[in-house]
C-alpha cells in the first residue's frame, strides 16, 4: 500500500498508528472530491474513521487559508 508507507502507516489528522492499514484506515479525498473530484494519491491520505467523519467535506485549514484568495463563494460554502 503505497499511501500507507508515504503517510508513515498512520492517520494523517491525528497521527495514530495503524496495526493494519488495509483494515483500519479509510482513505481521505485531502482536498474535498466536491471541490476536485480526483482519486490521485497525491490527494489522498489515510485517516482513521473517526478522523475521517470529522473532517467530512471540509478542507483542511491550512489549505483553506491557502487556497482561498482563489476560491469563489459556492466553494468557500461547502468548507464551512
Amino acid at each position: 500500500m503505497r499511501i500507507a508507507q508515504r503517510d508513515g502507516a498512520r492517520c494523517f489528522y491525528c497521527r495514530t498508528p495503524f496495526t493494519d492499514p488495509a483494515t483500519e484506515a479509510t482513505f481521505d479525498h485531502y482536498m474535498p472530491y466536491a471541490l476536485w473530484p480526483t482519486n490521485r494519491n497525491f490527494n489522498l491520505v489515510l485517516a482513521c474513521p473517526p478522523c475521517n467523519l470529522r473532517k467530512g467535506d471540509v478542507l483542511p485549514l491550512g489549505l483553506l487559508l491557502t487556497l482561498r484568495p482563489w476560491l469563489v463563494r459556492e466553494q468557500l460554502e461547502v468548507a464551512a
